[in-house]
């Protein structure tokens, strides 16, 4: 008798991405925005891929062909050089090298020092020498931001050198990360995504974000290229009790993993509350999937608050409105209700979470101490989660 073979499914990972298409992107920003924030769908058609609602997805982009060919312009190239890859092996042309396996946009801090070492302007070398001595590293850091690889050699034109040597020296392109912006229950073989084109300018030069400016505008549509894998959760997901009410903060594209929460609990049919914190510039041109939220509220779904901080003189933020509302917070929080701050680390986490502090306080009517032991015990319990960056 011969044993039936059977075949383990694919296993899609950083090592082995699945290679997806763009189906469909649109703006969700309305004429005039002076930002521009996509909605785009990938189609994981034939791969077997679940995920759920609290995942990220990891994008392997390509760089700007602009940013490519002024990158083997200064390098004094020609793009048909032979390269080899030191981690794999494997051999490109210098211009294949450059799309899809280095990092064009940061100027690593060992390419600089070999710029500097074989600078043969005075001048030039003495600027590189002052960045790179000791207690210098805010000059160093001020150098990076403003520069890419290929300005930094516009700018070192006496130096020379050999393509491989140059590879050698430059860091990876690195996947990037994007919240899951649906649920699988919900649409099926297709992953959604929320991506704020990054646009910036330094050095006189204008700067695009790289996997942003590739899903917003450069990734050709129904065509299987693009290269992803699911990073997967552990915590910031829905609660597994359908009755359990949620408190979500989300401004920006930070509110695009509560597009699936809301998803996948009108699926399973939740009966516990929710509640959406969202904030943006203005009302009219960047209020990401308003009509959603809008028709959600009207459905008896949703309790919605908004903090548009350019409509009005003084800036209103969603921490703003947290304690507007801090009574009703808390009383949620006593009824055992999860709270989620999904965007940027910097200063909206921190300042959501001073507001979630400030607010257990004044109506908890307890001590700064006991806040924080509160506090503690959501995050404990797993009602307090974060997925910030």
């Amino acid at each position: 008798m011969f044993a039936t073979m059977i075949e383990s499914p694919v296993v899609y990972n950083k090592a082995n991405p699945f290679l997806a298409s763009l189906t469909e992107r649109y703006s969700l920003c309305q004429s005039g925005s002076e930002k521009n924030v996509s909605h785009v769908i990938l189609s994981l058609k034939g791969s077997n891929i679940s995920y759920r609602v609290g995942d990220s997805v990891s994008v392997f982009a390509i760089n700007d062909p602009e940013v490519v060919e002024n990158t083997i312009k200064y390098l004094q190239a020609t793009g048909a050089e032979s390269v080899t890859c030191k981690h794999s092996g494997e051999v490109y042309t210098l211009r294949d090298y450059f799309t899809k396996k280095s990092n064009l946009a940061d100027v690593p801090r060992k390419l600089i020092a070999e710029i500097c070492q074989r600078q043969t302007n005075a001048e030039k070398k003495e600027r590189l020498t002052y960045i790179l001595s000791e207690g210098q590293k805010e000059a160093l850091k001020e150098y990076q931001g403003a520069h890419e690889v290929w300005d930094a050699l516009l700018e070192n034109q006496e130096v020379l050198f050999s393509p491989q040597e140059f590879c050698h020296l430059l860091m990876p392109l690195l996947p990037r990360f994007y919240s899951i912006a649906s649920s699988q229950e919900s649409v099926g073989e297709e992953v959604h995504l929320t991506v704020a084109e990054l646009v910036y300018e330094t050095n006189g030069y204008t700067r695009r974000g790289v996997c942003t400016h590739y899903l917003c505008r450069l990734a050709p549509l129904h065509q299987h290229v693009i290269p992803i894998y699911v990073q997967a959760s552990n915590e910031f997901t829905i609660p597994e009790d359908n009755a359990a009410a949620m408190i979500m903060v989300g401004p920006g594209t930070g509110v695009a993993p509560y597009r699936a929460f809301m998803q996948e609990r009108l699926v399973r049919q939740a009966s516990g509350a929710n509640w959406l914190f969202f904030g943006e510039w203005h009302r009219d041109q960047q209020f990401l999937y308003g009509d959603y939220w809008q028709e959600l509220v009207e459905a008896g779904k949703l309790r919605l608050d908004t903090a548009f901080s350019r409509d009005q003189e003084h800036k209103i933020y969603v921490q703003h409105r947290m304690l507007e509302h801090g009574s009703e917070l808390f009383s949620w929080l006593e009824q055992g209700a999860y709270f989620y701050v999904c965007g940027d680390a910097h200063r909206m986490a921190k300042d959501v979470d001073a507001a979630l502090h400030q607010i257990v306080q004044v109506h908890g009517k307890c001590d700064e101490a006991s806040a924080k032991e509160y506090i503690k015990k959501l995050k404990a319990a797993k009602r307090y989660l974060r997925d910030v960056y």
